[in-house]
Parts: structure tokens; sequence; C-alpha cells
């Protein structure tokens, strides 16, 4: 029977691992799609922004600027005939003259360099001065000299008009041609998006299949565990999430004294006060919680009988493809073995013990409620002020950028998204450092001791700050006699090294060095890294390594305040330690690992 309970558990777990290797695609489509969704309207707008109208009102200007010469000239011809005096001309002289200043100021000058005519507008300004000079002093017979001097203004300004639109079209063609190689890609997304759900439909519905031909093999090995049940000499019952009786077999019936007529379909509690029993309720809450545990000698009392029986109980929770549907309970009459062993008062004893014990659980569990309660608020405060600076650089970096628009230099943009980049990077290092901390409380670090040679680890470790901070000069000595070997995890105690080596730069003066050196005392290897910084407070000494703690020397410096914790706490899981060496000039962190340990075969 217990065979028969494990190959049904392994096909419920292989189902479930089938559906969660099903989800994971379709989650990754989802939101792919929603971000691709996503960049296609921040696409649209950034491209709406970038459409300006530099090119038409350069065509404007240079239009107004060649209508305020056509007029220059007509009115220099009235004023030879008489039909205009030396104000018109001046009037006219004045408006040429700030067209040509316009065209000269800021973009207006830059457009005219980009499309070649700024000589003939140099040339136009020049000639201004001499216009005003024959209009000071005009008489009628200055009118050919004046109309002479005049006649090159309309006919730069037409050309120059004339490469305007040409500028424009050119422009024009070029952010259609952009348009079109996006519009491409994003049509060969869309494409392999439908291809990706077709895929995903067709192993949705395969999955399906097989989910059935897994129920219709569930449904025959449920009769061949009934038969089995009904057979066992073992009380077994079991009970769905509700807590209502779904299997009682003859051998439980006989010790609880009612049928399973009677119990099917009821709530235990209804059935017998066995199962209102503090022990036996929790371990039933424990298996729908997916918890195994066992008891023994849990005493049943029944009114037929003068002495209870002692009973041995397992409890396991049942699972299908969703999860835990209810709990079986599989009880032992142990009453002679109970007998043999204690008597009513050692009972007794147990029942103190066990409250006992319930209540120094119940203390710690508060303790640890606490203590994780102030863990998070530091947490959510360093989180709050380290991530917040980072994700602000960033965030002023892009905003420049989109303002700049198609007038930002290729030295800017490079700049300014190099200036993103590394706060991102910062901001992934916080992250990094944070899911390590996660990682080593939910005991997913585990250390694998061997026999190593320290100085591999510290050259190592020291040749990668080497390339990550080039400036900082690294001194490595080791005034030892015998060799460097330490009985340790190599990849936990190069961790713990290399924060410790972090650590010292980030906090090291500019222009010093950061010292490593390895010493040999009895059975213990010694690595202590030092830098010449400024001494810590004794209060920053005595919380130095809790964790999320940052000393005062740390304002203006990136961190979480996980790196010594981690380092101690790696460090002892190998049966080590990290301390603070006292020291009059500088900082000293000393991690310390046993020399050698047993000799394996």
């Amino acid at each position: 029977m217990g065979m028969a309970i494990a190959t049904t558990r392994r096909a419920m777990t292989r189902s479930r691992h089938a559906i969660l290797g099903l989800a994971l695609p379709l989650t990754a489509v989802l939101v792919f799609a929603v971000l691709l969704t996503f960049s296609m309207l921040r696409m649209f707008e950034m491209q709406n922004a970038m459409r300006v109208g530099a090119e038409q009102n350069m065509l404007w200007v240079l239009h107004q600027s060649e209508v305020a010469a056509l007029r220059m000239i007509e009115t220099a011809a009235l004023a030879e005939l008489g039909e205009a005096d030396q104000d018109d001309l001046a009037l006219r002289l004045d408006i040429l003259a700030s067209r040509v200043a316009l065209l000269n100021d800021g973009p207006q000058r830059r457009f005219v360099e980009r499309i070649g005519m700024e000589d003939d507008l140099d040339r136009l300004q020049a000639t201004l001065a001499s216009v005003k000079t024959i209009i000071d002093d005009f008489t009628q017979g200055d009118g050919p000299r004046l109309h002479n001097t005049l006649d090159p203004f309309s006919r730069i300004f037409g050309r120059a008009a004339n490469k305007a639109m040409i500028a424009e079209w050119d422009d024009m063609g070029g952010r259609l041609e952009a348009s079109r190689g996006q519009l491409h890609q994003i049509i060969a997304s869309l494409i392999g998006i439908m291809i990706a759900g077709g895929t995903l439909a067709v192993m949705l519905v395969m999955a399906l299949r097989e989910s059935r031909q897994r129920n219709r093999m569930l449904l025959r090995e449920r009769d061949f565990s009934g038969l089995l049940i009904s057979s066992s000499g073992e009380g077994i019952l079991a009970v769905n999430r509700e807590i209502k009786c779904t299997v009682w077999n003859d051998a439980i019936a006989g010790m609880i004294g009612k049928p399973a007529e009677q119990v099917v379909g009821r709530t235990l509690s209804q059935v017998a006060g066995f199962f209102e029993t503090a022990p036996v309720r929790i371990g039933i809450e424990q298996a729908l919680a997916g918890i195994t545990s066992k008891m023994a000698y849990q005493p049943l009392f029944a009114p037929d009988r003068e002495r209870p029986l002692y009973v041995d109980l397992r409890f396991y929770p049942m699972w299908n493809d969703v999860g835990i549907v209810g709990a079986i309970l599989f009880m032992h009459d142990a009453s002679d073995r109970h007998a043999a062993k204690q008597r009513e008062a050692q009972i007794r004893d147990r029942l103190e013990e066990l409250v006992t014990e319930r209540t120094r659980d119940l203390d710690s569990a508060l303790q640890r409620e606490r203590s994780a309660a102030d863990l998070y608020r530091n947490f959510a405060a360093m989180v709050s002020h380290q991530f917040r600076t980072p994700l602000a650089v960033a965030d002023s970096a892009l905003q420049r950028l989109l303002r700049r628009g198609p007038r930002a230099d290729p030295g800017e943009v490079v700049e300014r998204a190099g200036r993103a980049r590394s706060a991102i990077a910062g901001l992934t290092r916080l992250v990094e450092s944070t899911l390590d901390a996660a990682r080593l409380d939910a005991g997913q670090i585990g250390a694998r001791r061997v026999n190593c040679d320290m100085s591999k680890i510290v050259r190592t470790a020291c040749d990668r700050l080497g390339d990550a901070a080039p400036d900082r000069h690294i001194e490595v000595s080791y005034p030892l006699l015998g060799q460097p070997i330490a009985y340790c995890d190599p990849a936990l105690a190069e961790q713990v090294l290399e924060n410790l080596l972090s650590n010292a730069n980030k906090y090291a003066p500019p222009n010093t060095s950061v010292s490593v050196v390895l010493r040999i005392d009895d059975g213990w290897l010694h690595c202590e890294v030092s830098n010449s910084g400024l001494p810590l407070s004794e209060k920053d000494r005595e919380q130095i390594f809790e964790r999320n703690h940052r000393g005062a020397n740390s304002v203006g410096v990136a961190g979480t305040g996980i790196g010594l914790f981690m380092a101690r706490t790696l460090a002892r899981m190998q049966g080590g330690d990290v301390t603070l060496q006292a020291a009059n000039e500088g900082t000293t962190f000393r991690i310390s690992l046993p020399r050698f340990g047993e000799k394996t075969t």
C-alpha cells in the first residue's frame, strides 16, 4: 500500500511540473506582448514628438526675405521715378535688414550653413551697408546704382528657398525610410509571437490530453488503493479540505467503534472527541498545509472500553494536479507497547513536557517575529534610500535625452546613456546583494569543505578587485611558516574575501593601497584585509556585522549594509569567523578558517 501511495504522489508531482512548465512560457509570451505594445506606443509618441517643422519655418522665412528684397527693389524703382521718398527706402531697408538678421540668428544660421548658403548670406549682410550709404544720400540719379546693388538679394533668397525645400524632402524621405524599417521589425515580431502562440496552443492541447490519460490512470489506482485500504490491518482515514471524512476502513472502525456508514461525509469533530484533541487537530491541519508529521502513544478513549487505546499516528497530505486536496491519517494500535514502557504518571509528565515545549516554541516564534519586523523596517529604509539615487540619476539622464530629441549630438547621447547605464548597474548590484542575503536566510547556500590552498583564492580575489578598480594598489604578503592550506568551501571562502576586499576598497582614501596578509596560528589560517581609512567609532564597531547596518563613514558611498553580515555568516558556516581587529590607524578585518580537515578516501 505504501508503494501505491508513493507512485500516486510521483504521478501528481510530474503533473504539477508539467503544468508549471506550460505556465511559464505562456506568462513569458504575455509579458513580452505587453512590453512590445508599450514599446510601440512609446515609439509612436517619440516619432510624433520628433516631427518638427524647422524646414517649413525656414522656407517661410526665406520666402519673406525674398518678398522683402523684391519690395525694396520696387521701392527703389519708384524712388527713381520720384514716386517714393528717402523715408520709404529707409523703411524697406529696415525690413530687409531685419530679415537678414533673423537668418543670421541661432538655428536659422545653422540651417543656412547646412544648405551651403552661409557665404551668400555673409555677402548680403555686407551689401546692406552699401545700400544704407546710398539711401542716406539718395537722389533720383542714384536709382540705377541702388537697383544693381539690390539685384542679388532676391536671386540668392530664391535659390536658398529651393535648397530648403529640397532639404525638407530629403529629411522626410529619411524619416519615412526609418519608419518603414521599424514597421517591418514590428511585423516580424508580431509574426513571431503568433507562431509562438500557436506552438503553445498545440502544447496546451497535448498537455490536456495527457492530463485526461493520467486522470484515468489515477482512477484505476484509486480503486486499487481502496482495495488495499479495506483489507489493511492498520486504521486508515482520509479527509478533504473541509475536514470531512472520505475514507474509513474496517480497522479504524473497530478502534473508534463506529462503522463507515456513520462516519463518511461527516466532519471528524462530529465523529469522536479524539479528533478534537490538540495533537490530532494540529497534525491534520499541518497535513492540509503540506507538512508530514508523526505522533506516538496518543490515548484513544471509547465508551465501551474501561481503558484507552494508545495509538501511533502518521499524517500525510494528499495531492492532485492542482494542489493539496485533503489529508490521510494512519492509526496503529500501540497499546501493548505503551503499557510495557510507561504508566499513567509518565503520561502526565509527557503532557507537561509537551506544553512546556509548545510554550518555548511560541516564545521563540514571537521573538523571531519581532526580529523579522525590525529587519523589514531596516530593509525598507535602506531600499528607499539606496534605490532612490540611481533611479533619479537614470531618470534625469533619459529625460534630458527626450527633451533634446534630434538636437542631441552623438557625444551627448553617449554621455547621458552612460550615466543611466552606470546608475542601473549600481541598482543591479544592490538587488544582487539583497538576493544573496535572501538565499542565505532561506538556507539555499551550503558549505562543502575541502582542503584548499588559500593563497590561490587570495590571488583570484585580488585579481578581480584589480580589474574592477585598476587605480587601487593591492599589497599581498605571506609572513607564515608552512603551507597556507585551509579546510573550507573554496567558493564561499572566495566570496567572503571578495566582500572584505570590496569593503576595504570602497572606504579607502584615494591614492592609498589595500593590503592582504596571510598568517598561520596553530590550527588556524588567518587572512587580514586592511586599508588606511578612518577608524570606526565604538558604536559602529559593535554593530558593524549586523544586517543592513551602515557606519557613519558610509555617507555618499553606495552599499546595502549586507556585505559584512554575509561575510561573517558564510565564514561561520565553514567553521571559521570574520572579526574586526583593533587598530590605531585604518581598518582591518580578519577571516579565520581551520587549517586541516579530516582526510577522506
